[in-house]
């Protein structure tokens, strides 16, 4: 009995035409949650960083692949130096739970981090900036918004 119904399951996907994405001209859409590339948010307000550098997200990493370096006191207070190691990062998603000012997120758009080397997947403060994806966390709206890279 057990061999006719997977002969009938073999049956009803015969004919089925297959879904194939060709991969470089075609991309899959990726879920909203899905988890990536690190950025660091900007305030559309002032157009700063939304981060203070309070060290939350790098006490939390279980891998200690973020590294902050922070600069000044009180309300002007802001990373001087800002690093992630994608060679140690589990991508958890702790470091944007804990952030108190959603001043880190996990960008949808980018799961291509290919490198040469190990220093090309160590991204500091520049390569991290949210302008160039987008400015605010993300939404769906912005989701499917964001440039394709080609």
């Amino acid at each position: 009995l057990s061999m006719l119904v997977s002969m009938g399951v073999t049956l009803c996907h015969l004919f089925i035409p297959a879904i194939t994405v060709q991969y470089p001209k075609e991309r899959r859409r990726l879920p909203l949650r899905s988890l990536n590339r690190h950025v660091l948010t900007v305030d559309l307000a002032t157009g700063k960083l939304k981060c203070t550098a309070c060290d939350a997200c790098a006490k939390i990493c279980p891998t200690r692949c973020i590294a902050i370096v922070g600069a000044g006191k009180g309300k002007e207070r802001h990373p001087e130096e800002f690093v992630i190691d994608h060679n140690l990062c589990m991508y958890c998603n702790l470091c944007v739970e804990v952030c108190p000012f959603d001043a880190i997120t996990m960008w949808t758009g980018n799961f291509e981090m290919g490198a040469f080397n190990r220093m090309g997947l160590v991204f500091d403060q520049t390569s991290l900036h949210a302008d160039k994806f987008y400015p605010t966390p993300m939404t769906p709206e912005l989701v499917e918004a964001a440039p394709a890279k080609k």
